[in-house]
């Protein structure tokens, strides 16, 4: 991007074979910048790896730059940096006689010069090595080396003829190439040391009389082309930017002293205002670098060749972004240094000078990429917005603003303006450009309207999109106003109102009351009537503005309240500050009052207005709150149909009864978050996210237009109660006002919105205070059941109290209450001669709210649960007809748990062939409320006796004829009877028995009669089983650990043979005794009626043990052919044995119970002899 690319090169001379040298130039050329080679850098700067190209030249003795250079010539562009001599010798002889003294002359003619850095080149020819000749000790590079190189040995090189496209010669020709680079940057790192030397030394001298800025700033330059050449566009900004702060503390100098005599060159008037141009190559550049040389420059024409060359190594750098920034300094900067150098210029030629500028670097910028960041776009919306305000300045010059006259004077300055701007001369730009466009909008007022509002549009959407929304609102205040003077007011409405949205967010009240008068102004241009009356009440409503002003509004919007119904949000005008509601502490319930009561309000409104505002209604309405628990308070014995608030604040509360609210936060600024666990795979917790249920309801676009901001228009929400006063006068200042309604229904109500109404305008303001509630509470009749004293028992007459409240309702007439109870329990009137029954009427007199009564009832409930050894108690019920339940049928249930007093159950005994039936009681009672038994006794149905098998049967009363026995938890009771005269036969029949005896509660007369039926099975003695252990011959002692003999015997009592097969089980403690052998046995009593059986057992320990547990079962064999069945189930079943236990009374064991005493193992001294004896 170098202007003069073509001499910023460094110069390699040339010398020699001048004809072998051209044909390998263009190689030479196209081949150094291939590759980078490293810069190693001087005093201590990090070394960079760079691009180098240079340009070749024939070698004269008379190129003197160097010993100019010495002298101090400004320019670097093109200085010979290192010298070649090219030779293609092939042997050591044609060397000696000519080649020698060749270049022998030509060293000699360098050293003469002030650059010395020299390389000798020796061409070989690829076939001269392919001789079959003997190699020579000594070759020509060998001889070149020994005459010329000295200690730098490395500066004759030989390559092969890259013509020729061998491997070998491609390989030496790239070495070549590389040391080639490497002489060449150590060259040009001298040269160009040297040439820093001689800037620094300029730049030291610049407060001489003879010091000029032009000469140093293209002395300077030279070096920027340098390391623009070298490919380091960092290093090059460098140098301009040292330029531009030099010259900047030069113009700041001058303000405060004596101005050089350079400086007056750049206070000359300048003639041409096109802007910068961005195109280094343009025709326009060069004419400027021109003037710099020739010292007939401008200020501007200095400024934008200075700002052309920073973007061009910018834009060469991917920095667009950073382009635009500076430009907006430099616009800053350039207008202050024309004021300090007292430049005059053509009125309207800055204006136009930066407007040609913005687009510009706009133009030139947004086409590279990287030009889309926030930063950029940020400054992108600077330049839009700058250029914006230089065309409306413009438009104001030339008189093409709407509304405004075109004189001659204006006419003059388009066309003076017009003669100063240039195309540049750059042929490859895109039309239209800057100064097409320019051109364009001076040319009518129409064109002129057209670019203003694209450049308005284009300005306001970049800061939007980089989130300057402030910026973009006043872009829209400035659209409104020339909307205005083009005559279309309500296109200036939505400007407007997204800037009054802005400073309502921000909370700018004084420019929030300025733009409010400016809607207002429009509002009664454009008839809107309704969003005037809004706007002239904020504006009345300001305190900071005069008195004037205010009642100016104030009475346009009493007319207005006359034509047009609107409500209009009025917490700046009519502020609702307190509010204080009065409770009825005498409930329970928080915050409550009773239903059908009168609730009073307290309120503190502040009137901003400056006149009074007559009301025809002030009112709060009140809004029902759903909670999820009512209905499950309403289920309640209680039977409250409230809630109270939770979240009441008791700092709030200032004194009992009143409660006052001054909360500013409402309930809506709460977003709903739930709580969201990720578990991993085996159930362990990974994550915790909290996340927004309706997002999709709260997220949403923020757009800037509408039709009002939220502080202007507010809905007037539905409610279901209100607390209101009519005919209210609010004068300005502080009103206080006492609102009433009847709470006519139960629950819990939230206070929404003040509303003054004030002929057909609504004044509307949010009641902010969500901690606040009203409770209505209304308390329903009850009816409950109290116990007179402990736990009900069953059996026996018991009293309760039925006592009935009538909460909050009078009972005006009388009401009758049917009870009814479940079945097994009967109520009673205590003191009446009627019986127990299972329903009961009562008649209730008339009673007033908040009354009790009660009436004693007597229940009595069966005793048929008793022989249960679970249910201990049973839950009965009584139901309750209330006339004032709203539910069909209107019943109320009452529980009543009735406990058992006692438990009874049966058992049958058995000794041999006697059979004995056991009635146990047990007592659930404590003592203190024990229960006395007398007279027990067991009877059989007549009908049993009519069997003649039974005919005998009869009960032998084992207990005593007239005891008493006290029963309680801690003292059961027995009673025993001997059943006698049962035939002695198998298959008795089954005996339904009847227990009965006479109870009493101790402390109580009357006796009562309890009777509990029971069965009697298996009453008949079958077998009977007799066991002994004996010691084995040789023993007369049973031994812990010896062996010894067990015998059953089996008898059949009823004597009886029998085919039936039986089974004996010996049940051993496997911690007392072992047994040997079989446990289990089958035999048959076919033919005998005894059978025995000996077992071997072993005794496990010493001591008295009781003897091994025999069972005996009956024994079902499989059978042979089993009945033809479908289910394969069924025929596997039935070809399986089986077994019959007997029933407790069958069998009887002698033995049961029954110990042997088991000596000790015997010990070394000899066994001690002990009796074998029984218990």
């Amino acid at each position: 991007m170098c202007i003069m690319s073509s001499k910023t090169q460094p110069v390699i001379t040339y010398a020699g074979d001048t004809q072998l040298f051209s044909t390998l130039e263009s190689a030479t050329v196209q081949g150094l910048p291939q590759e980078t080679v490293e810069w190693k850098r001087s005093y201590g700067r990090p070394p960079r790896a760079v691009t180098l190209s240079a340009s070749f030249q024939p070698f004269k003795i008379d190129n003197d730059g160097f010993k100019e250079l010495s002298k101090g010539l400004k320019k670097l562009s093109g200085a010979e940096v290192l010298h070649t001599y090219w030779v293609e010798c092939q042997d050591i002889d044609t060397y000696k006689a000519n080649v020698r003294e060749s270049i022998q002359t030509w060293f000699t003619q360098i050293k003469q010069v002030e650059c010395s850095d020299w390389l000798i080149i020796l061409v070989e020819n690829s076939d001269s090595k392919k001789s079959k000749q003997i190699l020579p000790r000594t070759t020509v590079l060998d001889k070149i080396k020994n005459d010329f190189g000295g200690k730098t040995t490395e500066r004759c090189i030989a390559v092969v003829d890259p013509v020729k496209g061998e491997t070998k010669s491609s390989e030496s020709w790239q070495t070549f190439l590389f040391r080639l680079r490497q002489a060449l940057m150590a060259a040009f790192s001298r040269t160009l040391t040297k040439f820093e030397e001689t800037v620094r030394t300029q730049r030291e001298r610049r407060n001489e009389l003879n010091w000029n800025f032009c000469n140093y700033f293209l002395l300077q330059e030279e070096l920027a082309f340098a390391f623009e050449m070298l490919g380091l566009y960092d290093e090059a900004l460098v140098q301009y930017d040292e330029l531009d702060a030099l010259f900047t503390q030069f113009v700041l100098n001058s303000a405060v002293g004596d101005a050089p005599d350079w400086l007056l060159a750049f206070q000359a008037t300048p003639n041409n205002w096109s802007g910068v141009c961005l195109n280094p190559k343009a025709p326009f550049n060069t004419e400027l670098r021109q003037k710099i040389q020739n010292h007939t420059m401008s200020v501007i024409d200095f400024r934008n060749y200075l700002f052309a060359r920073q973007s061009a190594l910018l834009l060469i750098s991917s920095k667009p972004a950073e382009v635009a920034r500076r430009c907006l300094s430099y616009v800053q900067s350039y207008m202050y240094e024309l004021k300090l150098l007292n430049v005059s210029t053509v009125d309207g030629a800055i204006p136009t000078w930066i407007l040609l500028t913005c687009l510009q670097v706009l133009s030139t910028c947004q086409s590279h990429v990287g030009a889309t960041g926030n930063q950029s776009m940020e400054s992108f919306a600077l330049l839009w917005n700058m250029a914006k305000d230089k065309l409306y300045e413009l438009g104001r010059k030339c008189g093409l603003l709407p509304g405004a006259s075109v004189g001659s004077a204006e006419l003059h300055c388009v066309v003076t303006l017009s003669s100063g701007i240039t195309d540049y001369g750059d042929d490859s730009a895109v039309r239209p450009t800057p100064v097409d466009k320019l051109k364009e909008a001076l040319s009518s007022s129409q064109a002129f309207t057209k670019h203003y509002l694209e450049l308005s549009e284009l300005a306001m959407g970049t800061f939007k999109h980089c989130g300057r929304l402030r910026s973009a609102r006043l872009i829209g205040r400035d659209l409104s106003r020339f909307y205005l003077q083009l005559g279309q007011p309500q296109k200036s409405v939505s400007f407007l109102l997204d800037l009054l949205r802005g400073y309502q967010e921000e909370d700018w009240p004084l420019l929030r009351i300025d733009t409010h008068i400016e809607l207002a102004e429009v509002f009664q241009k454009i008839g809107d009537r309704v969003r005037f009356i809004e706007a002239s009440a904020n504006i009345a409503a300001y305190p900071a503005l005069n008195a004037d002003t205010r009642m100016k509004y104030f009475s346009h919007l009493l007319q207005s309240a006359q034509d047009e119904f609107r409500s209009i949000n009025c917490s700046s005008m009519m502020d609702l500050v307190d509010i204080r509601i009065h409770f009825d502490t005498s409930l329970e319930e928080p915050c409550s009052v009773l239903c059908d009561s009168i609730v009073r309000a307290e309120v503190e409104v502040v009137n901003h207005f400056p006149g009074p505002v007559k009301c025809s209604e002030v009112t709060i309405t009140v809004k029902a709150v759903k909670n999820a628990n009512d209905e499950s308070k309403q289920s309640k014995a209680a039977g409250k149909k409230s809630v109270a608030d939770k979240s009441l604040d008791s700092k709030a509360i200032e004194k009992p009864g009143v409660l006052a609210a001054k909360a500013k936060t409402s309930s809506s600024d709460y977003i709903p978050i739930k709580e969201q666990l990720h578990l991993k795979q085996d159930g362990s917790l990974s994550s915790v996210a909290l996340v927004c249920p309706s997002a999709q309801q709260l997220l949403g676009r923020k757009v800037s237009h509408g039709l009002l901001p939220t502080e202007l228009s507010v809905i007037k929400e539905e409610y279901t109660h209100k607390l209101s006063v009519k005919d209210v006068n609010i004068v300005p200042g502080v009103n206080r006002l006492t609102l009433q309604m009847k709470a006519d229904h139960a629950g819990t109500y939230v206070l929404s919105q003040f509303v003054a109404c004030s002929q057909r305008l609504e004044f509307i303001q949010s009641v902010n205070c969500p901690k606040v509630s009203i409770t209505v509470v209304e308390v329903m009749p009850s009816v409950t059941v109290i116990k007179t004293r402990d736990d009900l028992l069953a059996g026996t007459d018991q009293e309760v109290e039925l006592v009935i409240r009538t909460g909050s309702t009078a009972f005006q007439n009388e009401k009758t209450l049917r009870l009814c109870s479940s079945r097994g329990l009967m109520i009673n009137l205590p003191k009446t001669d009627s019986l127990f029954q299972r329903e009961l009427d009562l008649v209730l007199p008339p009673m007033a709210a908040f009354e009790t009564v009660s009436y004693p009832l007597k229940i009595r409930a069966d005793l048929g649960f008793t022989a249960s050894k679970e249910a201990t108690f049973v839950e009965h019920k009584l139901s309750v007809h209330c006339p004032w339940l709203s539910k069909t049928p209107p019943l109320l249930d009452l529980p009543l748990n009735v406990y058992a007093p006692f438990t009874v159950q049966y058992k049958l005994h058995t000794a041999y062939t006697k059979k004995f039936v056991n009635i146990h009681v047990q007592g659930l009672t404590p003592s203190s409320r024990a229960f006395e038994f007398q007279n027990p006794n067991v009877l059989l149905p007549d009908a049993t006796y009519k069997n003649p098998a039974l005919s005998k049967l009869e009960w032998r009363n084992l207990n005593g004829s007239s005891q008493t026995l006290k029963i309680s938890q801690d003292q059961p009771a027995n009673y025993l009877w001997e059943l006698c005269g049962a035939p002695a036969q198998y298959d008795l029949p089954l005996l339904k028995a009847e227990f009965s005896v006479d109870y009493r509660l101790v402390g109580t007369s009357d006796w009562k009669l309890f009777s509990f039926n029971f069965d009697i099975a298996d009453y008949a003695t079958l077998f009977t089983v007799r066991s002994r252990v004996e010691p084995v011959k040789g023993n007369d002692f049973l031994r812990a650990g010896s062996l010894c003999h067990m015998t059953l015997t089996v008898s059949d009592v009823l004597q009886q043979a029998s085919s039936a097969a039986l089974m004996y089980e010996v049940l051993a403690d496997q911690a007392l005794w072992a047994v040997c052998g079989r446990t289990a046995g089958v035999f048959s009593m076919e033919g005998s009626s005894k059978h025995s059986v000996t077992l071997d057992v072993m005794p496990l320990v010493c001591g008295f043990l009781p003897l091994p547990a025999v069972r005996l079962s009956r024994y079902i064999p499989a059978e042979q052919k089993p009945k033809e069945t479908n289910r394969k189930a069924d025929l596997a079943a039935a070809t399986l044995p089986r077994l019959e236990p007997f029933g407790a009374g069958q069998v009887y064991n002698w033995s049961k119970a029954q110990q042997v005493h088991v000596l000790a193992a015997p010990s070394n001294n000899g066994p001690t002899s002990f009796d074998t004896s029984t218990s």
